[in-house]
């Protein structure tokens, strides 16, 4: 079942996080994107920090992240997607 991670919009935005349990694989991916988006992924570290580990473009709009942890997604300024998981 899709599951909206970061609504569509243009502004610059940080998704709530999502937990990827070991053993249990989530297919991320833009929504509504245009040739321009750009959605950093994020993997939070011991300390709370996040540390930048992908990204989401046009020409690169999905990936399965398959390593446990948390992770956060970053929408950059002006160009218009969201995120979704599947």
């Amino acid at each position: 079942m899709a599951t909206q991670l970061l609504a569509a919009g243009t502004t610059a935005a940080d998704s709530a996080d999502v937990v990827v349990a070991a053993g249990t694989p989530v297919t991320v991916s833009l929504k509504g994107w245009v040739t321009d988006a750009k959605v950093y992924i994020y993997l939070k570290d011991d300390a709370a920090a996040y540390n930048l580990v992908g990204i989401l473009t046009a020409y690169e709009p999905a990936t399965s992240i398959t390593a446990p942890g948390t992770y956060r997604f970053s929408r950059v300024a002006g160009a218009s997607c969201g995120v979704f998981s599947a």
